[in-house]
């Protein structure tokens, strides 16, 4: 149910005007919509249901650009692979054009420290050099159903 941040002022409902079985027919009954309005207070069921019929739109198009980006990465990394195998053909380390600059970084090796076993090892040492930072919400989006 859809609660609201103001009292019925009849004292006849605990919740938003638009869920009381009066609405339609009640002299005080609010004229704001419950998505728009700032009041409402959404409970988890009603939540998700208000958010899948008022977000269709928008996760159609994430939906969308999700699967152009996977393309566009999946053509990136083919473009560079041929150019790759072009610089080491003809030995250049370094092209530089008006529009892009080009490195070549040949392979190498990679030392990387294993936190979760530096945790249970040495859990005195992995709690002095861990750092702690505060991150911002976001929202991670998984395109199901594989390549479109």
């Amino acid at each position: 149910m859809i609660k609201c941040q103001n009292a019925c002022l009849l004292n006849k409902f605990d919740g938003c005007c638009h869920c009381c079985p009066e609405f339609g027919s009640c002299t005080e009954e609010c004229s704001e919509n419950p998505n728009t309005c700032g009041e409402a207070i959404f409970d988890e069921e009603s939540g998700l249901q208000t958010f899948k019929t008022s977000q269709v739109d928008v996760m159609q198009e994430i939906c969308n650009i999700v699967t152009i980006k996977k393309q566009v990465e999946a053509k990136e990394k083919e473009l560079k692979d041929k150019l790759k195998a072009a610089m080491e053909q003809y030995g250049i380390k370094k092209f530089s054009s008006d529009e892009l600059e080009i490195t070549y970084v040949p392979d190498g090796i990679r030392t990387t420290i294993n936190g979760a076993k530096l945790k249970k090892l040495h859990p005195e040492i992995a709690e002095e050099c861990s750092n702690v930072s505060k991150t911002s919400a976001y929202v991670k989006v998984t395109v199901k159903g594989g390549d479109k």
